[in-house]
């Protein structure tokens, strides 16, 4: 006769008069603990300055490109797993700004180019993949356009060699696209013109030596404008000391010999 006698985690077929037989079972002698439950699911808002349930994320400036990471913890992927689900559900964003839907499994993004100043105040829900949901309050404040600058070259320009190619590149901050450039007083070295429209810079072969002066302009959307002085030296190509000029008739004579 069988008898089973059961044990934490073993099942012992016991033999009557016989040999005893353990037959271990699938659990282990250590009770299988169950699936450790997730966090809860929240925006992580440390760091940032908050009042009043509203957290104040990073500044702009109008016409500058913006980015801003928005972060999560806890939650759950959900089975299968998924990404996060971000929207505003309140509110709105700064107007040139946008947030997708999904972005990555902790967190989204926010970017783009503000184009109106003023605080804007929105509210940010997210949904995991199992149905968790939280939200929370931001605000972005968008300043006024930086004054609009040329910051490169800090002296303008570099010097150039008569029949060689040129090239003088000019950078820009601050201001509000799209821009245009001019030259606004003097002239350029024959042969050398300078772009419109970004990116501005001289280029060309000049022609004639000497020195031109001039300036640069560069004006914004709104009207703002940026200028640069500056002047241009070209010099004729020197050959190597020793060496001179052949005449056409030089030339041919000594195809001749």
């Amino acid at each position: 006769m069988l008898v089973h006698l059961r044990t934490r985690g073993a099942v012992i077929l016991a033999l009557v008069g016989g040999m005893a037989v353990l037959s271990v079972s699938a659990v282990s002698a250590t009770t299988a603990r169950p699936a450790a439950l997730s966090s809860t699911l929240t925006f992580i808002t440390s760091g940032m300055s908050c009042a009043k349930g509203v957290c104040a994320l990073g500044s702009g400036n109008v016409g500058a490109s913006y980015g801003q990471d928005i972060a999560i913890t806890g939650g759950s992927c959900g089975s299968p797993c998924s990404l996060p689900v971000f929207s505003v559900v309140a509110g709105k964003l700064p107007p040139g700004l946008s947030m997708p839907s999904t972005f990555g499994c902790c967190g989204d993004a926010i970017g783009g180019t503000p184009t109106r100043k003023g605080t804007f105040t929105f509210t940010i829900q997210v949904k995991d993949g199992a149905g968790n949901v939280a939200s929370q309050d931001f605000s972005i404040e968008i300043l006024r356009a930086a004054a609009l600058a040329i910051t490169f070259p800090a002296t303008c320009c570099n010097a150039g060699t008569v029949g060689t190619s040129y090239l003088q590149n000019f950078f820009l901050s601050g201001g509000v696209a799209p821009y245009t450039a001019s030259i606004t007083a003097g002239q350029l070295p024959p042969g050398l013109s300078l772009s419109a429209a970004p990116p501005i810079s001289i280029t060309g072969t000049p022609t004639t030596r000497g020195t031109f002066t001039f300036t640069v302009t560069v004006t914004d959307s709104k009207g703002a404008q940026a200028s640069k002085s500056g002047s241009i030296n070209h010099q004729l190509n020197r050959r190597p000391q020793g060496q001179t000029r052949q005449t056409p008739s030089q030339g041919a004579a000594k195809q001749a010999m």
